[in-house]
């Protein structure tokens, strides 16, 4: 081969579309970077830096101190052995269209074979970005894709508008010539499109960094988010606010901007009445406002709501507009929520109970009050394992799922729970039963707290395992990907709840609590897969982990981590790596002599070696140290105990003709 470093080569690519949903964003910049990398190093291309960059508008990367290591280069194909017949030389000589003259005869270490080699010619580098970038936009996936244009023909996020594809080599600036549904690349971008919506020209990548930015455009996602939090905190600060942290909400409104500009709003004292979390709830979900608490009594009374645009003029217009779809949705909500509060008075929170029985659960699996009794039921059994009141653990269980039906509840249902608790309190019901009937939807989530309380684990664990064993008993289970009612999700709930707890409870106990008839065995293996996913998300080797479960029964879940953890440390130790060294060459020595060895034991003290004897009374002596260490809990010792197999079973493989003709021996 012949190398060539070509230097000071920088390139431009950018996607400009219509808005792309901001739950994509990350994803698609980082599969964008993924794609870049892998395709510009097959090119034969070294890329010092890629740097992706995504925002509401537009996707795109910057690949800095561009090289070439390839100029010419010789492919060497390999044909049929020498000797070969003449009908297999024939169809290699058609396959690649050549003629016999074209073959040479080469040896190697598998022998002489006939070979092809070509030259391969140096590529221009704006045709190796050019097919690479064709490729990618070709490739890339989106989760959800709109099939657009003329005749459907190109699968996107959203319609394409303008293609950026920029080389600068040598202080020369190149078009790199892409074209997708009849849109040409360009030299040319645009900045904002409401504050800077003319396209202008840059003549190099500092330039159109620069211009970019004073146009109103932050490519980056993490300075969006520095941006909301700086301006957002001085805001709050100078008028007496502080900001509730809330990254979730953070991420989505950075996807929403290009030039993200936070504006500051008083809630009216009048539509303070309701509890907090409607509040933050309503501003959260509808608007996209981050909430402020007051530095003096910590109540939410104040909001951030971020705008895309950036004028003095137009932000109390904005503000102004955003206020009055707050005060109409808040006026709702205390509607809603006095509507909630009179119905207390009359009949109290079981009388929601009745309407639970015209709520569908399933089709296969009867009401919402259906599965309040199977629930109530559960929790009821499983109060004995903690030690509860079994009529206290009832009369709260019946009240979990009443806040379904409430009014404030139906218009914010991710209130579930919250309200519910909020209700309970107003009923006089005390502070462990109020947490329970909020906690006991956790951990919703991967990164969720799990609750701590007794009664809040004894409902949490009813709620997910009634859920999980009657939707698996009525036939509803994931496939592949497909996982439309969250069973993983709740099957990891019940093992982090247990696990992050410490609760020394039976998982396989815990599945038949519910007293449908369905196979069991086959739920337990769903639930070993999770349980293999949670310690894999922890970090542990998944491999070390799978063999550990494949012979781990559920009924002593808490004790899963500690075990787990010694395995891991000693198989990492310097003792640890001998003892899976002689592991290995036994099953090595095994696997390939299984035919030589009869399968039923056989043992003859007469026959048998002094090497035999010794390493047979070592075997039983470590055996019993093993045995003796799990008794009690004790993985450590266990695990140093098989330490001493090392030097007897190295000694008797090396001393020892295991496979020898005397067939009663061996």
């Amino acid at each position: 081969q012949v190398f060539e470093r070509l230097k000071l080569k920088e390139f431009i690519f950018e996607l400009i579309s219509e808005e792309i949903p901001a739950k994509m964003q990350n994803a698609a910049m980082h599969q964008l970077e993924r794609l870049a990398s892998q395709k510009v190093s097959k090119a034969g291309l070294l890329v010092e830096t890629i740097t992706p960059f995504v925002t509401s508008m537009r996707l795109g990367i910057l690949l800095k101190q561009i090289s070439s290591q390839r100029i010419d280069s010789i492919k060497e194909i390999r044909g049929p052995r020498l000797g070969a017949p003449e009908n297999a030389i024939e169809g290699f000589l058609k396959k690649n269209n050549i003629k016999r003259d074209d073959l040479q005869e080469k040896e190697t270490d598998k022998g002489e074979f006939y070979v092809y080699s070509y030259k391969i010619s140096k590529q221009p580098l704006s045709e190796i970005l050019s097919l690479v970038f064709t490729e990618i936009i070709r490739e890339f996936n989106w989760p959800k894709s709109m099939y657009w244009g003329d005749n459907y023909s190109l699968k996107w996020v959203r319609p394409l508008r303008h293609i950026v594809a920029v080389l600068f080599e040598n202080n020369k600036r190149v078009k790199i010539p892409l074209e997708i549904r009849n849109i040409e690349s360009d030299v040319r971008t645009r900045a904002h499109q409401v504050m800077h919506p003319d396209y202008f020209e840059f003549h190099s990548m500092a330039e159109y960094q620069q211009k970019i930015l004073e146009g109103k455009v932050i490519l980056q996602p993490d300075d969006r988010k520095k941006r909301v939090l700086q301006e957002g905190k001085k805001l709050a600060q100078a008028k007496g606010f502080y900001m509730v942290e809330d990254d979730l909400l953070l991420d989505e409104i950075v996807g929403l901007t290009e030039y993200p500009t936070p504006i500051i709003g008083l809630i009216p004292k009048e539509l303070l009445l309701i509890p907090e979390e409607v509040i933050v709830t309503s501003m959260r979900e509808h608007q996209k406002f981050l909430s402020l608490k007051s530095v003096v009594n910590n109540n939410v009374e104040a909001f951030l709501v971020v705008s895309d645009i950036e004028a003095a003029d137009l932000q109390n217009t904005i503000l102004a507009g955003n206020m009055r779809v707050l005060i109409s949705r808040l006026k709702d909500a205390i509607f809603f929520y006095q509507n909630d509060l009179n119905f207390l008075k009359r009949g109290g929170m079981k009388s929601w109970n009745d309407k639970l029985k015209n709520v569908k659960f399933h089709e296969k699996l009867g009401s919402q009050y259906d599965r309040l009794e199977r629930l109530s039921r559960v929790a009821s059994l499983l109060s004995e394992k903690f030690q509860l009141e079994q009529n206290k653990v009832r009369e709260t269980a019946m009240l979990v799922k009443a806040d379904l039906v409430s009014e404030l509840v139906i218009e914010f249902p991710s209130l579930q729970g919250v309200m519910g608790a909020h209700y309970a309190s107003i009923e006089g019901l005390g502070k462990t039963e109020t947490n329970a009937i909020r906690d006991h939807y956790l951990p919703m989530g991967p990164t969720d707290e799990v609750p701590k309380d007794d009664l809040s684990i004894v409902l949490a664990l009813s709620d997910k395992i009634d859920y999980l064993t009657s939707l698996w008993g009525a036939g509803i289970k994931p496939t592949g990907k497909k996982d439309p009612f969250a069973l993983r999700r709740a099957a990891l709930g019940i093992i982090r709840i247990i696990l992050e707890n410490n609760v020394n409870i039976n998982l396989s106990y815990l599945i038949k609590l519910n007293e449908i008839n369905f196979e069991k065995i086959e739920l337990e293996e769903f639930f070993k897969e999770r349980i293999i996913y949670y310690f894999a998300e922890k970090g542990f080797e998944k491999k070390l982990v799978k063999a550990i479960i494949k012979h781990y029964e559920l009924s002593s879940l808490s004790t899963l981590p500690r075990i787990i953890e010694e395995i891991s440390k000693f198989i990492s130790s310097e003792n640890g790596i001998l003892v899976l060294s002689i592991h290995k060459r036994v099953g090595n020595f095994l696997n390939a002599n299984s035919e030589s060895f009869e399968t039923q034991k056989q043992t003859s003290a007469d026959s048998a070696g002094n090497e035999d004897k010794l390493l047979q009374s070592q075997l039983a002596s470590i055996r019993e140290e093993v045995e003796k260490s799990l008794h009690e809990f004790d993985i450590k010792s266990a695990l140093k105990s098989l330490e001493g197999l090392v030097i007897p079973v190295n000694r008797f493989l090396d001393n020892v003709q295991i496979n020898c003709e005397d067939k009663a021996l061996r």
